[in-house]
């Protein structure tokens, strides 16, 4: 399962209903680039807090710009991982 397949899909849940859909295609993306706003990021950190077992404390200060900054910071601060996309989709919920 790569990052990005779970960043999309978490992506999706985060935007509000109305909002274009826009995926990212590589590392490099920035967020404003595939239309996140600092709401949809926020919001996207409390469920990679969730699936990665990131402690809420651990992750408010973070503010990352791109898909490849959000991987690194969770990389670093991660207690476990999701074992299927099956598992995203329902932490996800």
């Amino acid at each position: 399962m790569n990052f990005i397949e779970i960043f999309n899909y978490v992506a999706k849940v985060a935007r509000p209903a109305h909002a274009k859909e826009s995926i990212a295609e590589s590392m490099e993306d920035l967020f404003l680039d595939i239309g996140l706003d600092s709401l949809d990021g926020l919001v996207m950190l409390m469920y990679f807090d969730d699936l990665y077992g990131i402690p809420d404390a651990e992750s408010k200060e973070w503010s990352p710009a791109s898909v490849q900054e959000l991987h690194d910071l969770v990389m670093a601060h991660k207690t476990k991982e999701p074992a299927s996309m099956e598992e995203v989709k329902e932490v996800c919920k």
